[in-house]
């Protein structure tokens, strides 16, 4: 029975779009063990096999039947659960049994109106091979030429990388001991899925996004699930801490802008690391971090800028305060759904393949927020007015 076990092993693992090591991780063994029980070079114990049949989504019963089940689920909760460097709080455990649900929802919704899925994601880029912050922050500046991004700022990171990831927003906990800041996990249906905790500051979940997605590019030819959490550096985690960094404010630009500005003022000033936010588009806090990052402010500079208050002094500068530098920041229900699932839903409910009750259990919200999904919104006076005025600048002078 041990070669036959091992084929039905193999086939479900390649079946649930695992790979050997992220299965391997998720039953607590190691990536040579589980070869060996899948080719039959070694008896698996039944603990193992047990944990492997939940994973794959079937019983220890059908697997010592050796029945194929067809359209098998992983087990995604059980194997973020078990990713997790540490015992994960209530509140994160609900909040990866959510996105078990939620990814589900999106899958099943796709499948039921014939809306093609993209499969398990796959990285353009080779895997890292070292696990230093400075290795992160050069994948960094290679992610952001293949998007074409060059030094730039990015605008929002969520809208801006939303396209090429489905990323949710969902409460995993505020205490951060008990609860990951956020995880990447390469869904054998959905693709790349990132979630970042929405218990957190603003700021902190940009970075947060930034960081998975290093995960999503640089470390999903091994793992196809990584749980971060504070205060446990794998070596990954510092490399996703560098690319996060550099991806969202380039140490090169940042330098050049610094050396056009600094004559005219002191750059410790609060003014300057104002005015540099917008040229870069995040918060004052992560400018902050960055200035002393790139050894541009000391540490005294630094931990004086941390006395400022960054959105009375954009107002009296005459900025927009950034949102992530007000002191509460409410996220619209919808805004933390990725677009797809949003266009998804909105599709279905047009198709009358499901209603607005269904609409809003799917996406975790009310039928006020569906009605707003929905909205045809007609022009108003101000409006036709605005229209009217850019078609006479764009056509006025155009031959008739």
């Amino acid at each position: 029975m041990l070669g036959p076990i091992g084929e039905v092993l193999h086939e479900m693992r390649e079946q649930t779009g695992l790979s050997q090591q992220a299965a391997a991780e998720a039953a607590g063994i190691n990536r040579v063990l589980l070869n060996y029980y899948e080719t039959g070079r070694r008896q698996i114990p039944l603990t193992i096999a047990v944990a492997l049949a939940r994973l794959y989504g079937t019983s220890i019963e059908s697997l010592l039947a050796l029945e194929r089940p067809a359209g098998q689920q992983v087990d995604v909760s059980g194997m973020l659960f078990r990713a997790a460097p540490r015992k994960l709080g209530d509140g994160a455990r609900g909040g990866l049994r959510l996105f078990e649900q939620r990814v589900s929802e999106y899958v099943e919704l796709a499948e039921e109106i014939g809306i093609p899925l993209s499969g398990p994601g796959r990285s353009p880029f080779p895997a890292a091979r070292t696990i230093s912050a400075k290795q992160g922050g050069r994948a960094a500046r290679q992610f952001r030429r293949w998007l074409d991004f060059g030094g730039g700022p990015l605008g929002d990171p969520f809208q801006v990388l939303d396209e090429r990831v489905l990323i949710w927003r969902l409460s995993l906990g505020a205490d951060l001991q008990a609860a990951p800041s956020g995880f990447f996990y390469n869904h054998p249906k959905a693709g790349f899925c990132i979630v970042v905790n929405s218990d957190m500051t603003l700021g902190r979940q940009v970075f947060t996004l930034a960081h998975e997605l290093a995960h999503a590019y640089f470390h999903s030819q091994q793992l196809n699930v990584v749980v971060s959490m504070a205060g446990k550096d794998h070596g990954r985690e510092q490399f996703a801490d560098g690319f996060a960094a550099e991806f969202l404010v380039p140490g090169d630009e940042l330098q050049r802008v610094v050396g056009e500005l600094v004559e005219f003022e002191d750059l410790a000033k609060p003014a300057l690391v104002v005015h540099l936010q917008r040229h870069f588009g995040v918060s004052f806090a992560t400018l902050r971090v960055r200035l002393l990052q790139e050894r541009l402010i000391t540490q005294a500079d630094y931990d004086a800028l941390r006395e400022t208050s960054p959105s009375r002094l954009a107002l009296a500068l005459g900025y927009r305060v950034h949102p992530a530098d007000l002191g509460s920041y409410e996220l619209n229900p919808l805004a933390s759904q990725p677009t797809r699932v949003l266009l998804l839903v909105r599709v279905a409910l047009e198709r009358r393949a499901i209603t607005p009750g269904d609409a809003a259990e799917i996406l975790g919200t009310s039928t006020e927020e569906i009605r707003q999904l929905l909205a045809h919104p007609s022009a108003a006076d101000d409006d036709r007015r605005i229209q009217r005025d850019m078609e006479e600048a764009a056509f006025g002078n155009r031959e008739r």
